[in-house]
């Protein structure tokens, strides 16, 4: 197989990230250097993040037949990237206190980034299933790197099981639509099922359906949710910012890319089945959210009413496929930001202890100690909860307007119950913010960090979090550069 110039130009960002992963590896065999390993993973990051502007006069292009690359993955390659660079940055300081293999920690995240971004790309079941491997594979072990805390090995040990049942769905779900079809090509999939008899067709949508189900199981949808509260309490921060973002994204951009040719309104049976997934998982995501005090158990509850939120996108026609990239992006940005903030928040004040500072009621009294911080986390509360100038109201005015377009009535009744109770959740840790501090509070460490703004975790939680308000008051230049990716 001959690459010619274009294709190495288009390779470009995934090279960088493969040669580093060889350095770091080679460094940790001959020569451990935490702040060098660190500092080479960020800066790698940054330069691939930068590479990506060369794709863009090149694409679409076709790298073999496994990968396909548009401007809308590098969009979402962008979105992966910048979450491996946040988990990055808040993990230097918190692998500090560790004594040995720090600088693992970073190899196992480049490997992780670099099997989303091939899941972005991906234009074959057969790349699909190695990038879905490869992107989880290390997750295992971020999840345990926190290996003092109890929760952290359960809620890893969790997940490892629960992920290799998700991976024989997905296989299960691969071999019977080849068994059928003869081709695992996204991108002929539908050509070849319009061509098939309607027994053959309902074996491949069989098959369909377990791939789907795999996914859900990644993106924690009800009813396979059950993992997720979990091992979101027992994941360290730094790793959260990385878990909840990266792999959901990656999979949304594959399903978004797999219903452009497949469209989920001319098949009844996928059309009802994302309609009950998505109604339940806002219903459930918010309620359940409701009555936690762990912040950890709170938002992995609220990420599942979120990705509720977002499947709703998948629900339309073809006309309106241009309109429901556009929401995704709006959305996503919306996701990755509030993530970074809020695990950098947690991750920010549990630095200096052997656990994190995760309970709602010790951060009772916030803004009295840090208003600069509490106002930030008020502004990320307030766009999850899609209070107007805030992106995430932009994000959920477009997805309701998806809604009224398509007559999704029901989902529409879901949408705004699952409104109401999220906002009731967010505004309960707003109040608490604000109230009077008590005995109890985390106030006395609090006050040691005055300094927070000045780290690189500080400025990375800003920054997040005033693009947010920004965006949210004035979003044309996002949504120009959401459109000058179609």
């Amino acid at each position: 197989m001959i690459i010619n110039l274009q294709e190495l130009i288009a390779l470009l960002p995934f090279l960088i990230l493969l040669l580093t992963v060889v350095i770091v590896i080679l460094s940790i065999s001959y020569n451990r250097n935490h702040f060098f390993i660190a500092f080479l993973t960020i800066i790698s990051l940054i330069v691939s993040l930068c590479s990506l502007y060369f794709l863009i006069a090149i694409v679409p292009i076709d790298i073999t037949s496994l990968f396909h690359i548009t401007k809308r993955s590098i969009l979402y390659i962008s979105m992966i990237i910048i979450s491996s660079i946040a988990t990055c940055v808040f993990a230097y300081p918190w692998l500090l206190k560790y004594a040995f293999n720090k600088e693992e920690f970073y190899l196992l995240t480049l490997i992780s980034t670099l099997g989303a971004i091939f899941l972005t790309i991906s234009n074959h079941m057969a790349s699909l299933f190695i990038s879905v491997e490869l992107m989880s594979l290390p997750i295992f072990g971020l999840i345990a790197y926190s290996n003092s805390q109890k929760y952290s090995l359960e809620a890893s040990f969790k997940y490892l099981v629960l992920s290799g049942v998700s991976s024989s769905f997905l296989l299960l779900g691969i071999s019977w639509i080849y068994a059928i079809s003869g081709n695992l090509s996204l991108l002929c999939l539908n050509q070849i099922f319009s061509d098939l008899s309607n027994s053959e067709k309902m074996m491949v949508l069989f098959g369909i359906i377990m791939v789907l189900m795999s996914f859900f199981f990644k993106l924690s949808m009800v009813p396979f949710h059950l993992w997720t509260a979990d091992i979101y309490q027992g994941t360290p921060a730094s790793v959260l910012s990385f878990f909840s973002v990266s792999g959901k994204i990656a999979i949304f951009s594959i399903l978004l890319y797999f219903f452009s040719y497949f469209s989920v309104f001319d098949n009844k049976v996928i059309f009802l089945i994302l309609s009950l997934i998505s109604f339940f998982s806002i219903l459930f995501g918010n309620l359940m959210a409701i009555f936690q005090t762990n912040i950890k158990r709170f938002f992995g509850y609220s990420s599942i009413s979120q990705i509720g939120y977002l499947l709703i996108i998948l629900l339309v026609s073809k006309d309106e496929y241009f309109f429901s990239v556009q929401t995704g992006g709006i959305f996503l940005l919306n996701y990755l930001c509030t993530n970074i903030v809020y695990f950098g928040v947690i991750n920010l004040f549990s630095n200096s202890c052997d656990y994190d500072i995760d309970s709602i009621h010790l951060y009772k009294g916030l803004f009295w100690v840090q208003p600069l911080l509490a106002s930030i986390v008020t502004i990320v509360l307030l766009s999850l909860g899609g209070i107007p100038i805030t992106l995430g109201f932009f994000g959920k005015f477009c997805i309701f307007s998806i809604i009224i377009k398509n007559h999704l009535w029901t989902i529409g009744a879901s949408f705004l119950i699952g409104t109401i109770l999220g906002l009731y959740g967010y505004l309960r840790l707003i109040v608490n913010m604000y109230l009077n501090p008590s005995e109890q509070s985390f106030i006395n460490d609090i006050k040691k960090s005055n300094f927070w703004l000045c780290s690189p975790s500080g400025i990375l939680i800003f920054i997040s979090g005033i693009m947010l308000l920004i965006l949210g008051i004035y979003p044309n230049p996002l949504i120009n550069l959401i459109n000058s990716v179609q």
